[in-house]
């Protein structure tokens, strides 16, 4: 076996560890050869002899030789021992005979008693691999334990590492349970083996050997039986080491301080045999006062809690402490000043009345719980007619009342009484405020609790059955509505605020009927009585003038928020608001309506839709009546029967401001369906509403069996729906989106073909907004075969209908168009584009371009631009919709070209062709299509022509990049990622070359004219699409910004988006500017000195105004971009102008000013 002599050799000389693995794995392989032979097995041990020779003595004399060689010794003599550990760890774990284990734990644990420095870690690997052998018996693992525990004051001398590997043994040992048996068998209580392991390793302080040995600790608490004596050895043990804290290192150890924190922790909440000492010695370090930091205090807190919900027998280990408990708790909420610690010690309170409640199997007798709520409430009680300790308390109180189920039928009715009896005689409004808060956090406990009453013990569903109201039920009279009807002025808006909270948390609790049936605690009069209080407070806009109105605007919103809270249970009161509400709203005269009873009006048809659409409605019985007919649409229902019972509230407006009202009835309605799909998608899981946004059905061939009045019918319950709804059955989201493309349905044939008055451009666009909304939340399919792209062009007209007379509005109804088309999903919109098709047609149509407004154009481009993004298209640039498209494109260049290269065409009727043509090409850009290129040549020649149709395509070219809501995934539309680079490069990058001043005088226009494209394209892309041509474009920047200075014509547009690149160029990329920083300041100062020269009124004057302030934020930032020694030259005139500009007429540019004088000032 001369092979285990030069392997051992091998790996005693080898460093490398990969090396020794496989050394110790090939002498493992030949001991399984051989069956683990005792020859085998003997050679291999006898492998090492060569480095096991030296004595006890000559280690004693190798610690006093300075020389090498006992070094050296040492150290192969820890290689050679750790050759066979290796082996060990490699060998098949079920070979070594029970024999051949015992006389290697024998050599190993012989390392213990002489060997202290060089066959410890080894050895205890070694160890700990004979104890997963097949053949090991639990006797063995005692005598490891034993011979381990031999090194007494030598082990804190072992390195940290090699006390790891000990650590690890002693856990493998003493978590086997036979180890455990034999243990106990041998010891007793007196548990020896513990306190020889506790004083081997009480001074660690290793952060991975604490883990390991805090991990240890509660093991012999929870699997040994020990004397009360060694108890107290081990909670000594680990409570030395609280609380614990981990210095910083420079090497990382994986370890948090945390991570120890929680360890100790758990080795004071291993068992309840420790409570005795846990307790009085976590309070006793609390009761240091100012000694203890928010860190230690909150570690403490957090322990005290762990003990609390772990110890078992809350009896013995939890009661007879709590007094102390309590008494030293409630301090740091009396007189706390730290959130965190308040929050954790409530915690702790909260903890010690659930674990005296019981457990969701099992509850404890009911006086433990009792007891302890009664000694809270004896310490409180007074406190709370004390104004400065009345939240305290409260809290205090609440906490432990609101815990659990239990607790809060045993106290709460005499706790609200404390309530009530103080809140008789207030000392002060504050105190006021604070009774009523902590009332109404009562009140939502409560709620909660009743939430979650199955998630515990069966008994707490039963006690709400049974559960004693009338307490609650008379705050109603006896509380909130003397303090709402008494008001003073005391009676301050935070008062008003917690008496609004209390109502909506009382008129939605909750109760059970005695056959399980869910009811609302109040009854319907006092349901209704809140609903009227709170609907007053909303209708008084309307109601009084701006002078009576003294509600305060916090109330109103609070009332809001009350409403929507109270009706989704008490769903009658929805009916009662809207009614009230539109009774207001009638009564007034709107064909002359002052701003501020607009402004009214906005705000209650708002609110109305929040209040009933935000949520989908519950349904709740009212108390002491049997369910009725219960719909999730109901109030959805209810406000769009209203809005559309209340359009038009002004017939016959004679200008946009009597036009408002009528916009906000539409703009109301758009609001409500935007609630309540927002409300559907919080109540279910977006993906689980996909599968309910469409339908296999034409729901606009269903709707023309219905009457006009058929949502007055749904809501009056006199008509019927397919299915019965529940509110938790997302069915609810369909019929909520059939429901609405019926009224998008109406509104459009009203629109488009009723009486026409009412309908002013703001009404139209609120339509249209509204239809997007809807059309744009139905699936593929469903526009598809509603025919919805056919519709957008017909507004859904019937075969009995003819459009109306012309009107001077009508051009508006093109809005209507692009609210369907707006939302469409591509494959929805295919049938569009046939030759010659209504696609086609729509964008080429010319024929009355010549006599629209600018504004109808706009419109019109708008929806070119979405029937150039969403045709569907295929794999060839040769399908039908492609060819179509590129027809299209065609046409517009040829539009361009014609009208840019001949003196016809009157500047004012291209300024609406180039309105069409740009938002076309612009649709076609997002998706990049190929088309376009072909018109790339066309717009730079009409850039450079002569005539002023070539400066229009010049300053609007920038439209095919500008950021568009309409083409965006959100509506559907083909939006390639770098749509926006790849327009830049095919339509600017060409320009640079030729927009530089050449001197000459005929190119020095065209150059100028391309400069103009340039920044008009510059500015709508974001800073990484143009930042390889800096160096070309802020020359191209200064030169714009010195022309418009020289000529006084700083009005241009070119000038507001020089600033605007300039800006963003300086806060990316400084140095791109630093070589031109004179140019920059000095253009900068002439232009705000022309720009604050200039005296124009109006539109011009908001130009001025913007780029002043763009001047200032230029010239502001430069200070923070670069070093002194580049502006020292600059400093003296430009912090002259800078206190000029510190009186700009402008407030926005006035701030600018301000930042940009400090940023000057620092350079001197």
């Amino acid at each position: 076996m001369s092979s285990f002599k030069d392997w051992a050799l091998q790996y005693v000389l080898s460093d490398d560890e990969t090396a020794q693995s496989e050394i110790a794995k090939k002498a493992a392989k030949e001991i399984e050869n051989t069956r683990a032979s005792s020859a085998s097995v003997g050679s291999w041990a006898a492998s090492i002899q060569p480095w096991i020779t030296i004595t006890k003595q000559d280690d004693d004399q190798s610690d006093d030789d300075d020389d090498d060689s006992g070094t050296g010794d040492i150290i192969a003599r820890a290689k050679a021992l750790g050759f066979l550990a290796d082996t060990l760890e490699a060998l098949d774990k079920s070979l070594l005979r029970p024999e051949q284990v015992i006389r290697l734990v024998g050599f190993f644990g012989a390392m213990f008693s002489y060997d202290h420095k060089a066959g410890i870690t080894a050895s205890a690997k070694a160890l700990r691999q004979l104890h997963a052998m097949k053949g090991f018996k639990p006797a063995v693992g005692v005598k490891m334990i034993e011979d381990v525990c031999k090194l007494k004051e030598d082990f804190k001398l072992q390195t940290a590492a090699t006390r790891f590997e000990i650590y690890e043994l002693f856990l493998s040992l003493i978590q086997d349970q036979s180890v455990n048996n034999e243990l106990q068998d041998k010891y007793g209580t007196s548990s020896g083996f513990i306190v020889e392991i506790l004083q081997l390793c009480q001074n660690e302080r290793d952060p991975r050997n604490l883990m390991l040995w805090f991990k240890l600790l509660p093991i012999f608490l929870t699997e040994y039986s020990t004397s009360d004596e060694v108890t107290e050895e081990i909670f000594k043990a680990f409570s030395a080491y609280f609380p614990i804290t981990l210095r910083n290192s420079a090497s990382p150890i994986g370890i948090t301080a945390d991570d120890l924190k929680n360890a100790v922790r758990a080795c004071f909440a291993s068992h309840y045999k420790v409570a005795k000492l846990a307790f009085p010695f976590l309070i006793g370090k609390l009761d240091q006062g100012d000694a203890v930091t928010v860190s230690v205090k909150l570690d403490i807190l957090k322990t005290i809690k762990a003990c609390i919900e772990q110890y078992d027998n809350p009896q013995t280990s939890i009661v007879p402490h709590i007094n102390k408990i309590w008494n030293s708790l409630k301090y740091e909420v009396r007189n706390g000043e730290v959130k965190e610690t308040i929050d954790a010690t409530l915690d702790v309170l909260r903890a010690i009345a659930n674990r005296l409640d019981g457990t969701s199997t099992q509850k404890f007798d009911v006086s433990l719980l009792k007891n302890y709520i009664d000694t809270v409430v004896d310490d409180c009680r007074d406190d709370l007619a004390n104004p400065t300790y009345t939240k305290q308390a409260g809290l205090l109180l609440m906490t432990v009342i609101t815990t659990n189920i239990r607790a809060y039928t045993l106290e709460s009715a005499a706790f609200v009484d404390i309530i009530r009896k103080n809140l008789r005689l207030p000392k002060s409004p504050s105190h006021t405020k604070d009774l009523l808060l902590l009332l109404n956090s009562t009140l939502k406990s409560r709620a909660d609790l009743f939430k979650n009453r199955k998630q515990g013990h069966p008994e707490d569903e039963e006690a709400f059955k049974t559960e004693p109201s009338d307490h609650l039920v008379a705050l109603y009279h006896d509380v909130y509505l003397p303090i709402w009807t008494g008001k003073s002025e005391e009676t301050t808006p935070e008062v008003l605020k917690q008496v609004v909270q209390g109502l909506a948390s009382l008129a939605t609790q909750q109760t059970l009927r005695p056959d399980g049936q869910i009811s609302l605690l109040v009854s319907r009069s006092v349901c209704s009585e809140i609903c009227s209080l709170l609907t007053h407070t909303l209708t008084k806009g309307l109601a009084l003038s701006q002078n009576d109105n003294s509600t305060d605007a916090a109330v109103e919103d609070e009332a809001v928020l009350a409403l929507q809270a109270v009706v989704a249970t008490y769903t009658d009161g929805y009916a009662e608001l809207v009614e009230r509400a539109k009774a207001e709203i009638e009564k007034r005269d709107w064909t002359s309506p002052t701003k501020y009873t607009l402004n009214a009006l906005r705000d209650i048809l708002s609110r109305l839709a929040f209040i009933g659409c935000s949520r989908i409605p519950l349904n709740v019985a009212l108390d002491g009546e049997s369910p009725k007919t219960f719909k999730p649409l109901q109030h959805f229902l209810k406000l769009a029967t209203t809005l559309h019972d209340l359009f038009p509230l002004s017939p016959l407006p004679t200008s946009e401001k009597e036009s408002l009202a009528n916009s906000y009835i539409i703009s109301a309605l758009h609001g409500g369906i935007l609630h309540f799909r927002d409300a559907c998608f919080e109540k279910f899981e977006p993906k689980v509403l996909e599968a309910y946004s469409g339908s296999d059905r034409n729901w606009l061939e269903e709707f023309k069996g219905l009457s006009k009045d058929w949502l007055h019918q749904l809501q009056r319950e006199d008509g019927s729906s397919e299915v019965v709804i529940e509110e938790d059955d997302p069915e609810v989201y369909r019929e909520f989106l059939r429901i609405c493309l019926f009224i998008v349905r109406h509104l459009y044939r009203e629109a488009a073909y009723g009486k026409q008055a009412p309908w002013s451009e703001r009404v139209f666009a609120q339509a249209a907004n509204l239809a997007a909304l809807v059309v744009r939340s139905l699936d593929e399919n469903l526009q598809k075969s509603c025919n919805l792209a056919q519709n957008a062009f017909n507004f859904f007209s019937p075969e009995n209908l003819s459009p109306s007379g012309p009107s001077s509005i009508a051009p508006f109804r093109k809005l209507l168009i692009l609210g369907i088309l707006q939302g469409l999903r591509p494959a929805a919109m295919a049938e569009l584009y046939a030759p010659q098709g209504i696609a086609e047609t729509f964008i080429c149509d010319t024929s009355r371009m010549a006599t629209v407004l600018l504004a109808v154009g706009e419109i019109r481009g708008t929806i070119c631009a979405v029937l150039a993004n969403k045709y569907k298209g295929g794999q060839s640039t040769f399908d039908p919709e492609s060819e179509t498209m590129k027809r299209v494109l065609n046409f517009w260049g040829e539009q361009i070209k014609t009208a840019t290269t001949t003196d016809d065409t009157d500047p004012a009727i291209f300024e609406v062709y180039n309105t069409v043509a740009m938002h076309t090409l612009a649709g076609a850009c997002a998706r990049q299509d190929k088309n376009v290129l072909a018109l790339v040549p066309i717009l730079h020649e009409a850039i450079a022509s002569p005539g002023p149709n070539g400066a229009i395509v010049a300053r609007t070219i920038g439209g095919l990049v500008k950021t568009n809501e309409l083409l965006s995934p959100e509506n559907h539309a083909v939006v390639k990622r770098f749509y926006k680079q790849w327009a830049y490069t095919h339509f600017a990058k060409p320009l640079y070359d030729l927009a530089l001043p050449t001197g000459d005088e005929d190119t020095a226009f065209a150059a100028g004219r391309y400069t103009t494209a340039i920044l008009s394209l510059v500015s709508n892309c974001p800073f990484e699409v143009y930042q390889e041509d800096l160096s070309h474009l802020v020359r191209l920047l200064i030169t714009a910004l010195n022309n418009s200075s020289v000529s006084g014509d700083i009005t241009q547009p070119q000038v507001a988006t020089s600033l605007e690149v300039l800006v963003e160029i300086l806060a990316n990329e400084p140095e791109a500017l630093k070589g031109h920083l004179k140019a920059i300041i000095t253009a900068g100062m002439k232009t705000y000195e022309e720009a604050a020269k200039n005296t124009s009124k109006g539109n011009v004057a908001r130009a001025l105004a913007a780029v002043r302030k763009l001047t200032l934020q230029l010239l502001g930032a430069i200070p923070k971009k670069f070093e002194e020694r580049h502006l020292l030259a600059y400093a003296l005139p430009m912090q002259r102008m800078l206190a000029t500009a510190s009186g700009d007429k402008s407030r926005e540019a006035r701030k600018v000013a301000l930042l940009a004088r400090e940023n000057w000032a620092k350079v001197v």
